[in-house]
């Protein structure tokens, strides 16, 4: 991946370059300290300097908020007590070792068990137990799209209408859904971290992006109609998204 580099509190911070088949260019910015540009194909890099500079003050602006923030979510060990979030509330991780079954194949049994999400395991290296949350999340995830799908088409005679040839819950590192020009919908196997109004709301972005390949005024108004309080929740999720990391 391409880098630049920006200035920040007598630190040398990367910029991120990301190519995508799109018009503009715009910035982005996470906790953090993490700096991402994307633009068109072929934009020189020059031109990309020139952007990070004029935008110097709201990149700023920007990474002072995410200075004080919990930093927690960032650095994971999958030991008792971290925090994970299901269905928007938050849960304490509870590893439960099963010493007796340490000579038979590697297992683990997760579940919810009020603030607790308990993870009943032979096997509690942190590498295994991250790829065995990740799966269950998968699952969880799969199982709550298809209630919001069906939710959503009988609370919305719009969102009804649109029809996608393929609906995916897959691993995404840094969207929490997408639509490409087949119709095919890939929605991030996280999901179920989120609150149902933000799921409800990733759901119907990417439908509409059936409709409108583009974040034009008609492609908001079309995720309007289905989620009236889009712009909320969609700040919301720029706030705390952060927070939902395995």
């Amino acid at each position: 991946m391409d880098k630049i580099t920006f200035n920040y509190e007598d630190k040398i911070l990367d910029v991120d370059i990301i190519y995508r088949k799109r018009k503009n260019i715009s910035i982005k910015i996470t906790p953090k300290d993490r700096i991402q540009i994307i633009a068109p194909h072929k934009v020189p890099i020059k031109i990309l300097k020139e952007t990070i500079e004029k935008n110097s003050s709201w990149i700023l602006s920007k990474l002072d908020k995410f200075k004080n923030m919990d930093d927690s979510f960032l650095k994971r060990d999958y030991v008792d007590g971290e925090i994970y979030y299901y269905i928007g509330k938050p849960h304490y991780l509870k590893i439960i070792k099963d010493k007796n079954m340490q000579n038979k194949k590697n297992y683990n049994y997760i579940s919810i068990k009020e603030e607790y999400i308990e993870i009943r395991t032979n096997n509690w290296e942190g590498e295994y137990l991250k790829e065995s949350l990740k799966k269950w999340y998968k699952l969880k995830s799969e199982e709550i799209v298809m209630d919001r799908l069906a939710y959503l088409r009988e609370q919305s005679d719009y969102f009804r209408k649109i029809e996608p040839n393929l609906i995916k819950v897959k691993e995404q590192k840094k969207i929490w859904g997408s639509c490409n020009s087949n119709k095919n919908i890939y929605i991030n196997s996280k999901i179920s971290m989120l609150p149902v109004e933000a799921i409800d709301y990733i759901i119907a972005h990417e439908f509409c992006h059936i409709l409108y390949m583009n974040h034009s005024k008609d492609f908001y108004a079309s995720v309007e109609k289905i989620i009236p309080n889009y712009k909320e929740i969609n700040l919301w999720l720029k706030k705390n998204s952060y927070k939902f990391t395995l």
